[in-house]
């Protein structure tokens, strides 16, 4: 019996990813968590389901804060176009909150109801902090970027990146792979996300 338990835990864990494995230190994502992004866009931070890295086994998800961007275009999920209706503006959210609140973030059973937290400015930087593979059970392993703000009001506030296989609710994504690459880096939305060193090239065309 108790080899017969063993053979299916290895039959279980074979089809599943599991343990979270963290690339922060790789030789290849040096550049990427030394470089500056900066926001093109404005944008909201919100109580957020995000990956717990505390989390052994196959993961889970805790709250976090969120980050996303007002009234994003047309994206793409597997070749489906969405348009996915998110307020224009800080003071439009404002003015119909709680409806707003109950239409982006569903609660789960026994979840407080979560909300906006405050706008992020267009041109607010930041800096990835680190790079997973997290396990999400039959589909394998996701790539999560945790983020820190370095300007702004809220400078030194930790997000998770929106990714195609993270916790986050639904929207555009700012990290479009779902998979770790490491020979291909890290690609990020060039909607929401650029290198500094372009910030005054888009400033100088106003």
């Amino acid at each position: 019996m108790k080899y017969l338990s063993l053979a299916f835990s290895a039959l279980l864990l074979g089809g599943c990813a599991f343990g979270v494995v963290d690339h922060s230190r790789d030789h290849g994502n040096a550049e990427t968590l030394a470089a500056c992004f900066v926001t093109l866009k404005p944008a909201f931070l919100y109580e957020a389901r995000c990956a717990d890295l505390d989390a052994g086994g196959f993961g889970d998800s805790t709250f976090c804060t969120g980050i996303q961007g007002f009234d994003p275009a047309p994206y793409q999920v597997d070749h489906h176009t969405y348009h996915y209706d998110y307020p224009k503006s800080w003071e439009a959210y404002l003015e119909a909150r709680r409806a707003w609140d109950e239409t982006l973030f569903k609660p789960l059973l026994f979840e407080k109801q979560r909300s906006m937290i405050a706008p992020v400015d267009v041109g607010t930087t930041l800096s990835m902090t680190g790079i997973y593979e997290y396990p999400r059970g039959e589909t394998g392993r996701v790539l999560i970027v945790k983020a820190v703000l370095t300007s702004g009001e809220f400078q030194g506030t930790e997000v998770e990146l929106p990714s195609r296989g993270g916790f986050s609710d639904a929207g555009p994504v700012w990290v479009p792979q779902r998979t770790y690459r490491p020979a291909e880096g890290i690609e990020l939305s060039s909607e929401f996300l650029a290198p500094c060193e372009r910030q005054p090239e888009m400033g100088g065309g106003q």
